[in-house]
């Protein structure tokens, strides 16, 4: 497999350089030198979150790197699972991951690449190092040191006043960006002002990521945008940076040029055709804070067949967090890409919110455009209930606001176990 070899010289540096590593390879007497071919490295326990929220900072840096190194960047998470976390890696190379990964969409890495280039980001507040919520900031205020304009907007999106989003929409025209990095609900909701006002948004890449896009986000950000050419997802974690980018053929590729990908077999499967793994991640660049089979907790499709785009890298679909998934007999069942699939983009529909309140009862959020006509969404609740193959109850409520999750994020999808 990719980057064997280079996994193999990871794990040596992690176990000379980091005190957590070394702990942990003695304690399960995990023997480095026996792991001679991909398969061996099933000998190799797992790490997840947990081991670096606990072990933070002194046993998960590895020798010579400190909190203020000037060397190193700081990286926090909003909180997509309930637990803050922290990362420290060497700036350049999480520079260098992300020319790796934006290489198979040519306008994101083009713009990305461009020299004195300049970025705006519309996400959630918790997933910036500004405050871009106080209506009393500049843009000077909020511009970060890599030109990165963090554009206002309030902690639960769906308050942001009319004045925030003209001024929002101002500031866009007075910093003249090169690429939009956006959350894809953000955007979409940034859109509708746009067009309220009669307005068209720059034409500049659009490169959403933070949260899974939607496919009715897809559909308004199509209204001013070409997807085939100046859009793409991204996957990134405040752990590895980036980590996967959506090509012009609308795939998923995973930047296997600078990390070492596992798909891990998971305890439930699919009713659909999907088959599920968890997505696993080692990095291979012997940086601050290396991370070994790492469990990410995304639940991912993968499909090794050749991509139209003419990427050799393994496509993915993100499925989203097993704790978001859909429940039946205590298991997860269905994932939120799954229901988002069975939605689709009805031109009536802008955003929803499909909760789980117990095994068989639902809570379904809608905000409806003008072309909405009653009962639209039953064709969506009779797909679900065929495949729960369950008498399920449904609520629907036509509503002009949804509540962000308290990291400021903005989920379709809520499963019993929803932490976010």
């Amino acid at each position: 497999m990719k980057n064997f070899q280079k996994v193999l010289r990871e794990l040596e540096y992690s176990f000379e350089n980091v005190e957590f590593y070394q702990k942990l390879y003695t304690e399960s007497e995990t023997n480095i030198e026996n792991i001679k071919e991909p398969k061996d490295l099933e000998t190799v326990p797992f790490t997840a979150k947990l081991d670096y929220r606990k072990n933070f900072p002194k046993g998960t840096l590895a020798k010579g790197f400190t909190l203020n190194h000037p060397m190193v960047t700081n990286s926090r998470s909003s909180g997509s699972t309930g637990e803050r976390l922290i990362t420290l890696e060497i700036g350049m190379y999480l520079l260098n991951r992300a020319i790796s990964c934006a290489s198979v969409n040519p306008k994101i890495n083009e713009a990305f690449h461009r020299s004195g280039r300049k970025i705006a980001r519309y996400a959630a507040p918790n997933c910036s190092d500004v405050e871009c919520a106080n209506p009393n900031s500049t843009i000077e205020d909020r511009v970060l040191a890599d030109k990165t304009l963090v554009l206002p907007v309030y902690h639960d999106l769906m308050t942001t006043t009319e004045a925030m989003l003209d001024r929002t929409i101002e500031e866009i025209k007075i910093y003249e960006p090169d690429l939009f990095y956006v959350d894809p609900t953000h955007f979409a909701f940034l859109l509708k002002h746009y067009k309220k006002r009669g307005i068209q948004p720059p034409q500049i890449p659009v490169m959403v990521a933070y949260t899974g896009a939607t496919n009715c986000a897809r559909r308004q950000i199509a209204e001013y945008y070409d997807m085939r050419s100046m859009y793409g997802e991204l996957l990134s974690s405040t752990e590895f940076g980036w980590v996967a980018m959506e090509c012009n053929h609308g795939h998923m590729h995973v930047n296997d040029d600078s990390f070492y990908f596992e798909y891990v077999d998971v305890e439930f499967t699919s009713p659909l055709s999907n088959t599920f793994k968890e997505l696993c991640i080692s990095s291979i660049d012997q940086g601050a804070s290396p991370h070994l089979r790492y469990r990410t907790g995304d639940i991912v499709s993968v499909n090794t067949s050749s991509c139209t785009c003419g990427s050799d890298r393994n496509k993915i679909v993100m499925e989203g967090k097993v704790s978001h998934f859909l429940i039946k007999d205590g298991q997860p069942f269905l994932s939120p890409q799954q229901i988002d699939q069975m939605f689709g983009a009805p031109e009536w529909l802008d955003f929803y919110q499909l909760e789980q309140v117990s095994e068989t009862a639902f809570l379904l959020k809608i905000i409806a455009n003008e072309s909405y006509l009653e009962g639209a969404e039953q064709e969506f609740i009779d797909k679900l209930q065929a495949v729960f193959q369950l008498d399920l109850k449904v609520d629907v409520s036509l509503v002009d606001y949804i509540a962000a999750e308290r990291s400021g994020k903005y989920q379709f999808v809520r499963g019993l176990k929803n932490n976010v």
